[in-house]
């Protein structure tokens, strides 16, 4: 658009010289290169003298003159400004429009006029912030004109009326307006109309008419204070004033639209379809070229079962498609709204066939209907076709990107991701393009790239809900519960009755082991929503952390019988046995809802789950066996599975199930993390070195990698001052862990720092008074200090403890150094 708008000014200046001077330029940048290059010039074959040229100069003078003193008058520049914008605005091209009334505005900071105007353009931008910057500015700048008031109060009480919660300080400011116009003015229209419409939101009906009506007699016939009256007239239960009102402002007023949808409504209420049918009727009437009007009437009629004489309009429009603009895309729409998808498609596929430009537009079209029906290989067909023939076409591209995240296919979701980028690089402040990206980024478990995305979709828009709650739910995944809190709550604040807000909310307070407040809330939240299953799920698990075990079985049986397909319940259920001993009934009812369901994957992962954690390492061992075979690039099962295999003592088994997960994703933190640890148990530490590097250089701040790598290093007795910053890191993580101490103090002892190691293992074995490796140190570190007495009692108390067999033969060493 920007781009467009600069194609028309530029146009503008040359079809519009102003007083000849614009025309005459060619002529004086003539005599501008003759002045350039002095002496005589020839031109168009003629001699030019030197009188000649005193004289152009002279011309040349007086022009710039002329041009200058144009250009530096104030009040003609700044109304100038305000003209192109009263173009643009006339044009519709709001941006431009509001880019001219800003120019005029930095030539006079006090011109009232401009950001008057400046406030209608943002208006009709969208921009809302902006708007009441502007009308507040010009209330201000403009003390004796009351329709900046006007405008701003309108905006104060259209976000009242929609706001979830109403918020009585945006009445208050439509108050202080109000009295201020009065004060000025006692029979000022919008004070009068302001008034009528506070008594409206207290529920004042006669008042507001009266209000209403001496507004309506100092400006007649205006169609919004018009169909304002209308409405208050039918909530004060005088149907008839209001059927009368409306029917006059349609009279007076046929380019009102919104007095027919309000007639029309009313009749079918009251059961009087030819009524309505009139009222219909009479809009096709005044606005015949207009072909959503048309379809509406034959939408009335479907929904009346009069469906022979819908098509027959329907098919009337399709004959005067020529003359109706939009005609067919229309009627297609109004088969898909009719879930008729067949004729739906047959129609756009012929407006494709028809209409050139409109092709790819059609054949979007049919993709949504393909969709609707649940066929998403032809959907993507039409997409990649309408992409073949029109690369650049944003809409193709993002139905591509929503096709693919649909698929839940992980390839799918790459290509999903790259189209997605592709389309931010062209709208990077499109929040819905923003927000699918973080979708995709959040399905793959790139959950810092999914905050990214989502971040910046609030920063463009801050009221787009869905974003704030895809913000929580990452924040949840990374267990960042407080952020979490924020996300569900900043929902809440635009969408007081959001339930997926309100379940983050719960859930964040829970895992946060905030019980009291997440009770606190849900008996909020449940007087709101009595039946929401959603949230006595939720009131289920704060009664699960409770152990009141008793009270969450209850609910998730109560819910099981009202959706019995939800595995939630299930899992539920089998956590209570798991919680209250009973492990076996926990692993039989799971087999039970397995065989009535053979094919469920969940339930299968479910049941090698708890046999895994109930020590049933065979049955485990075949479970996710089974389930490997059916997903065999689920990396989560690889990891569960090396570790069953671990734990039956089958390293190489587990070893080698883990290589081949680590494969499937050679990056993963997880992954290396858990194969270096078995490599390390089985005593292959000059393989999980490397694996630790990784994991190092991925997730910086992983604290067992950290830790495992500095002992490693210095066990080695290489590059000790590395080890030391990688233990260090990893104490900044888990400042409590006695391992990541141990370290630490190990590598101490090996850059013979004694009295640092010292420290450290004086305060581990006064923690940990029965571990015989601490004392081991403790001994290391005072023998090398030169404390041969402390160093001996250390070892002898390490040898008390009965450490490992290598341990023990380590401490007897060191002993007879000792003496």
């Amino acid at each position: 658009m920007g781009s467009q708008g600069t194609r028309v000014l530029v146009q503008g200046v040359r079809s519009r010289p102003q007083n000849g001077h614009l025309a005459r330029l060619p002529a004086v940048m003539r005599y501008v290169q003759l002045v350039r290059y002095g002496g005589e010039v020839s031109l168009a074959g003629r001699e030019k003298d030197r009188p000649m040229l005193k004289r152009s100069l002279y011309i040349l003078c007086m022009l710039m003159m002329v041009l200058a003193g144009c250009s530096r008058d104030p009040e003609t520049v700044k109304k100038k400004y305000v003209e192109n914008g009263d173009r643009f605005f006339q044009q519709a091209k709001y941006r431009q429009a509001s880019i001219m009334y800003r120019n005029a505005i930095k030539r006079d900071p006090k011109y009232g006029e401009a950001y008057a105007k400046l406030g209608d353009s943002e208006l009709r931008r969208g921009d809302i912030r902006q708007a009441v910057g502007a009308f507040r500015r010009a209330i201000e700048l403009l003390p004796d004109t009351d329709d900046p008031a006007g405008k701003l109060a309108d905006i104060y009480l259209a976000a009242y009326a929609i706001g979830k919660q109403q918020n009585p300080v945006l009445l208050n400011e439509v108050r202080d307006l109000a009295e201020a116009l009065f004060q000025k003015d006692k029979n000022s229209y919008h004070a009068l109309r302001l008034q009528g419409f506070l008594h409206v939101s207290d529920n004042r009906m006669k008042d507001a008419l009266d209000y209403f009506q001496r507004a309506d007699r100092i400006r007649p016939k205006q169609p919004e204070l018009r169909y304002a009256i209308a409405q208050v007239f039918l909530q004060d239960g005088n149907w008839e004033e209001a059927e009368r009102t409306a029917r006059q402002l349609i009279s007076d007023s046929p380019g009102y639209l919104q007095a027919y949808d309000f007639l029309a409504t009313q009749y079918a209420l009251r059961k009087q379809p030819e009524s309505a049918l009139e009222v219909l009727n009479k809009r096709i009437e005044n606005h015949p070229k207009a072909a959503r009007f048309r379809t509406q009437l034959a939408g009335y009629l479907y929904l009346l079962a009069r469906r022979d004489e819908a098509t027959k309009i329907l098919n009337e429009i399709l004959a005067k498609e020529d003359e109706l603009p939009g005609a067919r895309m229309e009627v297609g729409d109004f088969y898909a709204r009719t879930r008729d998808f067949e004729r739906a498609l047959q129609i756009y596929g012929e407006g494709a066939a028809k209409n050139d430009a409109q092709k790819s537009a059609y054949r979007l079209k049919r993709v949504l209907s393909f969709v609707a029906q649940g066929k998403l290989d032809p959907a993507m067909a039409e997409v990649e076709q309408v992409l073949k023939d029109d690369p650049q076409n944003n809409d193709a591209l993002s139905l591509r990107a929503s096709l693919q995240l649909q698929s839940g296919d992980r390839e799918k979701t790459t290509s999903a991701i790259a189209d997605l980028q592709t389309l931010i690089g062209r709208e990077p402040r499109n929040a819905v393009i923003r927000y699918n990206l973080a979708r995709a980024h959040q399905s793959r478990g790139e959950l810092d790239a999914a905050r990214v995305q989502f971040s910046e979709a609030v920063k463009i828009k801050d009221d787009f809900v869905a974003a704030h709650i895809g913000l929580g739910q990452v924040s949840l995944l990374k267990r960042d519960f407080g952020s979490a809190i924020e996300s569900a709550e900043r929902a809440l604040k635009i969408d007081s009755a959001n339930l997926a807000a309100k379940v983050v909310k719960i859930n964040a307070l829970i895992n946060n082991n905030n019980l009291r407040q997440a009770r606190f809330d849900l008996d909020a939240f449940m007087r709101q929503n009595p039946d929401s299953p959603d949230l006595q799920f939720q009131l289920a698990l704060v009664n699960f952390q409770e152990n009141r075990f008793a009270d969450a079985e209850k609910t998730f049986r109560d819910l099981r019988s009202r959706f019995p397909a939800d595995p939630r319940l299930i899992f539920g259920i089998a956590e209570v046995y798991m919680r209250t001993n009973r492990q076996k009934e926990a692993l039989q009812f799971l087999q039970q809802e397995q065989s009535k369901s053979p094919n469920d994957v969940g339930l299968k992962t479910a049941i090698a789950n708890v046999a895994m954690r109930t020590n049933d390492l065979p049955l485990a061992e075949s479970a996710y066996r089974q389930l490997i075979e059916v997903n065999p690039k689920n990396l989560d099962l690889h990891l569960r599975l090396g570790e069953v295999l671990r734990r039956g003592g089958k390293m190489q088994a587990s070893i080698d199930i883990l290589r081949k997960g680590t494969s499937l994703d050679p990056n993963n933190p997880a992954a290396n993390l858990q194969l270096a640890m078995t490599l390390d148990a089985a005593g292959l530490k000059r393989e999980s070195l490397p694996l630790y590097e990784t994991i190092v250089k991925v997730q910086p701040d992983n604290a067992i990698a950290l830790n495992n790598l500095a002992f490693m290093l210095a066990e080695d007795g290489r590059d000790l001052d590395q080890a030391l910053t990688y233990a260090q890191r990893a104490r900044q993580q888990m400042p409590n862990n006695p391992d990541v101490a141990d370290t630490l103090g190990w590598i101490y002892i090996r850059k013979n720092l004694s009295d640092n190691a010292i420290r450290i293992f004086r305060e581990l074995t006064a923690k940990h008074r029965d571990n015989p490796v601490y004392h081991y140190h403790l001994g290391m570190a005072l023998y090398q200090k030169g404390d041969r007495g402390g160093a001996k009692q250390s070892l002898q108390t390490a040898l008390s403890l009965r450490p490992a067999k290598d341990d023990e033969v380590k401490i007897r060493e060191l002993l007879t150094k000792v003496g």
